[in-house]
């Protein structure tokens, strides 16, 4: 089996292992915007069935992204994992929800092994097609894999998938069909979709307000975010669709809350900030939110 590279390392994220590692460490002991500590080694009696987390470069994002993966690295784990990964194609290229199955892929940290098995699962429903083009050079996928790989140390499976428009009956499907597969299978599958929150300012074409910019985009993200956690889908997209929003991943997150549903979970926002509240820069602006899907058994 060939390798995928590490398209992003050195531009979203460190290439070399010593620093990328420190980092990962900085987003998790950031106070303000991370967690503030390091994942522990007490394991509460939550199970985690999936998580949005976003994908900007680790300076922005990697803080938020630390709530998701140091909330899964202290739940309730029973069977070798495998995660599935619902990226955002911002390409363009390759079919509307795409699986690269092919490669195992590399980070700094290691070589991260494909469940060739599940992934293939997948595609003899149809519903999921082979296709590498939509995975080169994007970086949604591979910017949740450092951080799996310090919490899981390597001892997981990925199947990454990206995906780009889709109905709301597509996303249904595809979000019953994980759960059907995922049901009697050996290991353990958790869904995390990767997706930003709204980009606003002239370079993203999108401008809503033009006073109180920081303020208004967290009012906007946390109305998505209150339907999100809600299992609101139908709710969530035609907000999407009134707002003209600009949260890149809708179509993953849609799988996902779909997924989550058949599952029997609920949401939970871990953390919400915006790049403007590290920055102070209005004019340009991502929401960056970590929210987790969980099921308690105590």
């Amino acid at each position: 089996m060939g390798i995928r590279p590490p398209y992003v390392a050195g531009a979203f994220y460190p290439g070399d292992i010593v620093s990328l590692i420190q980092m990962i460490k900085n987003c998790f002991l950031d106070k303000h915007f991370g967690p503030g500590s390091l994942p522990g080694e007490k394991k509460t009696d939550i199970e985690i069935i999936g998580g949005i987390a976003p994908h900007a470069g680790y300076t922005y994002s990697g803080p938020c992204a630390a709530h998701l993966y140091k909330r899964i690295s202290e739940s309730r784990i029973e069977k070798p994992t495998t995660i599935v990964i619902l990226g955002t194609n911002h390409s363009g290229f390759g079919h509307p929800v795409s699986i690269h199955i092919g490669r195992n892929w590399k980070t700094p940290l290691g070589i991260v092994e494909i469940d060739r098995k599940f992934g293939e699962m997948l595609l003899d429903t149809e519903l999921f097609v082979e296709d590498a083009s939509a995975h080169s050079w994007e970086h949604s996928v591979e910017v949740q894999l450092p951080f799996l790989q310090y919490i899981f140390h390597n001892e997981f499976k990925l199947v990454p998938i990206v995906v780009s428009h889709i109905s709301f009956e597509t996303m249904k499907m595809i979000g019953e069909k994980l759960y059907d597969l995922s049901g009697d299978y050996k290991r353990r599958i958790i869904v995390i979709a990767s997706s930003d929150f709204t980009h606003h300012g002239y370079q993203y074409g999108y401008v809503l307000f033009k006073t109180n910019q920081r303020e208004n985009v967290t009012k906007l993200d946390m109305n998505y975010i209150d339907d999100i956690i809600n299992l609101n889908t139908k709710d969530f997209l035609n907000k999407i669709e009134k707002f003209n929003g600009t949260v890149c991943g809708y179509n993953s997150i849609g799988i996902l809350m779909e997924y989550v549903k058949k599952v029997g979970g609920r949401g939970r926002l871990l953390k919400y900030y915006n790049s403007g509240d590290i920055t102070g820069d209005e004019n340009l602006i991502v929401g960056y939110a970590s929210i987790s899907f969980e099921k308690s058994n105590s």
